[in-house]
């Protein structure tokens, strides 16, 4: 008699095989499935004061803008940025920022990590060059000639230095011409005479010379209309109406001069400044004639010029 084996138990054991095989390959699908590390950026542009896209370099960590010349360069930018695919940027592309060195960006892999970026801004203005007219006074005005000066106030600004670093800036408003080249600005009335340095900037580019030094102002001074005479002896009164006479006290030689065109002689004689004017000291040989103009002399012979009464004059009499 022949018998014959059941055939069950072989597909059943094929069937297993199979199903392993199955299990491994899906298994094997699992481990070739890596998250992307990629954590660059690709692309980084913004907008310049004109609308025309500017194109970052991308060195290293570094996002390099050069933002171009002579235009006013923005507080904040809005950047249009590409990164590595399956990474986001933070901030993110489209996000208002500040233009600084100290912004930074951070791109974040899919597979968390995390590459830091910080911005460049490259500014492509000249250095300003400028050179200042030093015969500065008081109350009168500050001159400055040269290139590369940005013609708008709210992107050229001027200031003082003091001797204790103090900073006194000149506002816009005071400036009398403004150009490219040419730059003169009327001094605050609170400024002193001393040594100071200027200090100019213009389109984020700063430039400081000096010292300076700013002199006394010019006298401006009268001899009231009501006086028409003057005695032997007596003083005679030279008033300021600004104030400009204390800035020559302890520095005149207290002398002035009187020029007689009747003999050809010059005749002195001394003067004491106040805050308010001056009074000059007639002596009592002094000629009897007619002062029409009093000459102001520093200690070194200087003249700082006159105090005239063409016309009428004043008499000196017994």
């Amino acid at each position: 008699m022949i018998y014959f084996k059941s055939g069950r138990p072989g597909i059943t054991r094929i069937f297993s095989i199979l199903l392993v095989i199955a299990v491994l390959a899906v298994s094997s699908c699992k481990k070739e499935y890596v998250k992307y590390p990629y954590n660059e950026i690709e692309q980084f542009t913004i907008q310049d004061a004109t609308g025309v896209s500017l194109k970052a370099t991308i060195l290293g960590n570094d996002i390099i803008v050069y933002y171009p010349p002579f235009q006013a360069v923005p507080d904040f930018i809005t950047p249009q940025i590409t990164v590595s695919d399956q990474a986001v940027v933070e901030p993110a592309s489209g996000t208002k920022v500040a233009f600084k060195n100290s912004t930074t960006f951070k791109v974040k892999a899919q597979d968390g990590s995390v590459k830091t970026y910080t911005l460049k801004p490259m500014l492509n203005n000249p250095q300003p060059v400028f050179d200042v007219d030093p015969a500065i006074r008081v109350w009168s005005y500050v001159n400055l000639s040269g290139e590369y000066l940005v013609p708008d106030t709210s992107r050229t600004q001027l200031s003082l230095i003091d001797k204790n670093n103090k900073e006194i800036k000149i506002s816009g408003a005071s400036f009398t011409t403004f150009t490219a080249t040419h730059l003169v600005a009327n001094l605050p009335l609170s400024v002193d005479t001393g040594n100071y340095k200027i200090k100019l900037v213009t389109n984020g580019q700063a430039v400081i010379k000096g010292p300076f030094h700013i002199d006394i102002p010019y006298l401006i001074l009268a001899i009231p209309e009501n006086i028409k005479t003057v005695k032997r002896g007596q003083d005679l009164l030279i008033t300021s109406a600004d104030g400009s006479s204390k800035y020559y006290k302890n520095i005149l030689d207290s002398k002035a001069s009187v020029y007689n065109s009747a003999d050809g002689k010059n005749y002195s004689f001394d003067i004491t400044i106040t805050d308010t004017g001056i009074r000059a000291h007639i002596p009592a040989d002094f000629p009897l004639l007619n002062i029409q103009s009093i000459n102001i002399f520093d200690k070194s012979g200087n003249s700082y010029g006159s105090v005239d009464r063409w016309g009428d004059g004043v008499q000196v009499t017994e």
